[in-house]
């Protein structure tokens, strides 16, 4: 599986919202999550060289 993100700031959160339900966008659930992240020994690699993270996301 390939997750991608993306982050955005936003001054108006109501007006994103209006939006999505103009286009009939609908509500699911609202989560939240628990981040882990993890580095290797830099003789293997060097995850903020390259740009990568290895991480665990929890749900909760």
């Amino acid at each position: 599986m390939i997750e991608v993100e993306i982050k955005a700031e936003i001054s108006s959160p109501d007006t994103i919202r209006k939006k999505f339900l103009e286009k009939n966008g609908i509500y699911k659930i609202s989560l939240s999550h628990e981040d882990t992240y993890f580095n290797m020994p830099r003789k293997l690699r060097d995850f903020r060289k390259t740009d990568e993270a290895l991480r665990i996301r929890k749900s909760i």
